[in-house]
């Protein structure tokens, strides 16, 4: 019997484990942007296409969108820990997490 107004956490692949966690580095290996993407490849193409330069590097193993969004909330409160309480410069949230 299919459960009615509950979401899955199945990827569209079936994989409960689809998400990583990257960080986008600029030419001086700074940290400019920390984030979470079930599709890296897809995600770097949009950074380049939104103006955001720099190499991405996939810091995480395959993990689970929850463990995706703590891990990115953990790094960015690093982060801002030992850079004055700033975010890196293209993180537009503190927490990581879009208002929808």
């Amino acid at each position: 019997m299919p459960r009615y107004g509950r979401k899955s956490s199945r990827s569209a692949s079936g994989n409960k484990r689809s998400v990583r966690g990257y960080t986008l580095r600029g030419r001086n290996g700074r940290i400019n942007y920390i984030g979470v993407s079930n599709n890296p490849d897809r995600r770097a193409a949009e950074h380049k296409k939104d103006g955001k330069r720099g190499s991405m590097k996939v810091e995480t193993r395959s993990m689970s969108r929850e463990s995706a969004r703590r891990w990115e909330s953990g790094r960015l409160a690093t982060y801002r820990r030992n850079n004055g309480g700033k975010n890196p410069p293209a993180n537009k949230s503190r927490s990581g997490r879009w208002p929808f």
